[in-house]
């Protein structure tokens, strides 16, 4: 087996639909993969069922959308593993009932030489979550007192639940690894890049209160705080330009409330709290597990959101990153980004006069702003934030560089080619990365990009 890493992700529906020996057959074939990202327990479309339901099928495959997929845990349920939590062995998806991915795949994985990581989504914002019974108790609050529409990291309930399934799948399955999914930036950082809800800042419960309380954090002013940064946000949003400015304005906010930047440092160390626990008790149920994060596309678009993210400091419970380098679908999502960002903090210039700062801020050298949607970014972009990332962990942790293959995008932004995934694959290894994981799910991806992998691995020899 060659000593690069190359995953790709999988929901359960393709082997379903495909069988097993057919889909790992392709893997090893088109794209020259070893490991399997699978995807378990899910709740979002960008990594469970088919094609989006507004989206060409690729050429395998059912071909027909499932349009009322639900999603869930594609693995047994085993009870004994969710005590001293209210949520209980929640879950089960509805889609294939008799079918255990785990049970299904692994095996014969194991038989090709491949390895197997579970790829859990979190899905905070998926509405079916809150259907479970119990489920609703455990979301965020915010500054006004209101349960939002996503979960607490610090809810005792929620966390033991999100432990109990890592504990099932640790000792049930003869996994070789956990990835863990968690795409969510942090009150201040929603009110900074864009147009925000009320209900998308938070968390104030009981149990976040708390922790502010050991910090010496003062709760009132810091719910103060959050609710002027709401009301400058929609004020700002909606056109209405503070007369010194909406940069100004709002770094006079951070001048009067200190602690709306402690409270972001407390959300974000609560996220990250949640992967210390994750690795410790994974690693606890079984030492050779690898484990570790996937680290969202923010990474590359967001200056705060980076700041958040140290690679250093993730590195010091974590065996490998995941991180989203997707440069083929970079292009529209950061258009829409730079586009959002200046209706909020930068609202005070137009996006392509904010984009070349933005650019420099970030060590990025991409098309003109006008152009990003049907350029997407370079393979150059891929290079370099491999080796960012590489060079941040400073070896204690091993990079996977994200590779998006047919991930959606506009119907005039840039598509995806067979040369262009080739040439992104060469890039992260130049970058120094120990692997690629080809992303988001193969039940969107057409064969021949999907072989451009296989292309670049052949041109490394391997």
């Amino acid at each position: 087996m060659s000593e690069r890493f190359v995953a790709i992700q999988v929901g359960a529906v393709s082997f379903v639909d495909e069988g097993v020996p057919r889909v790992l057959d392709v893997f090893q074939e088109q794209g020259r993969v070893n490991a399997l990202f699978l995807a378990t327990p899910t709740w979002t479309r960008g990594t469970g069922g088919r094609q989006l339901p507004n989206q060409p099928l690729p050429d395998h495959g059912v071909q027909a959308h499932d349009l009322e997929w639900v999603g869930g845990n594609y693995a047994t349920v085993h009870p004994q593993y969710y005590g001293g939590t209210t949520l209980g062995p929640a879950g089960r998806a509805p889609e294939h009932p008799d079918f255990d991915l785990f049970a299904a795949v692994i095996p014969e994985a194991r038989r090709r030489d491949m390895r197997s990581i579970a790829w859990i989504e979190e899905s905070s914002y998926a509405a079916e979550l809150r259907r479970y019974p119990n489920f609703p108790k455990c979301l965020e609050v915010d500054a006004w007192g209101r349960p939002t529409t996503r979960f607490c990291f610090n809810n005792p309930d929620y966390r033991t639940w999100h432990l109990s399934v890592v504990e099932d799948y640790a000792k049930s399955y003869d996994l070789d690894g956990i990835a863990w999914c968690s795409e969510r930036p942090g009150p201040l950082n929603l009110l900074m890049q864009g147009p925000a809800q009320p209900d998308q800042v938070s968390c104030f419960c009981p149990h976040c209160q708390s922790l502010a309380r050991d910090r010496g954090i003062d709760i009132r002013r810091a719910k103060e705080g959050y609710q002027k940064a709401i009301e400058w946000n929609a004020r700002v949003s909606a056109g209405d330009r503070p007369r010194d400015g909406a940069f100004v304005s709002f770094w006079r906010l951070l001048l009067q409330y200190p602690e709306l930047l402690a409270w972001q440092a407390l959300w974000t160390d609560s996220q990250h709290q949640i992967y210390r626990d994750i690795y410790g008790l994974a690693r606890a149920c079984k030492p050779e597990l690898q484990v570790g994060w996937h680290v969202y596309h923010n990474i590359s678009f967001s200056p705060f959101y980076r700041a958040d993210q140290d690679y250093a400091e993730l590195s010091r419970y974590s065996d490998f990153l995941k991180v989203v380098i997707y440069n083929n679908c970079a292009g529209p999502r950061f258009h829409a980004w730079v586009a959002n960002i200046c209706k909020s903090l930068f609202a005070d210039v137009e996006p392509a006069d904010a984009y070349p700062l933005l650019l420099k801020l970030l060590q990025l050298d991409e098309a003109p702003y006008a152009e990003l949607p049907t350029a997407g970014f370079s393979p150059e972009y891929v290079r370099r934030e491999t080796e960012r990332a590489v060079a941040g962990v400073d070896r204690r942790t091993k990079i996977y560089s994200g590779i998006d293959i047919d991930i959606p995008t506009g119907p005039h932004d840039t598509k995806c080619t067979r040369e262009g995934v080739k040439q992104a694959v060469l890039a992260a290894f130049a970058g120094g990365a120990q692997g690629v994981v080809l992303s988001r799910k193969y039940s969107e991806m057409w064969l021949d990009h999907l072989a451009g992998a296989g292309d670049a691995l052949r041109e490394l020899g391997d």
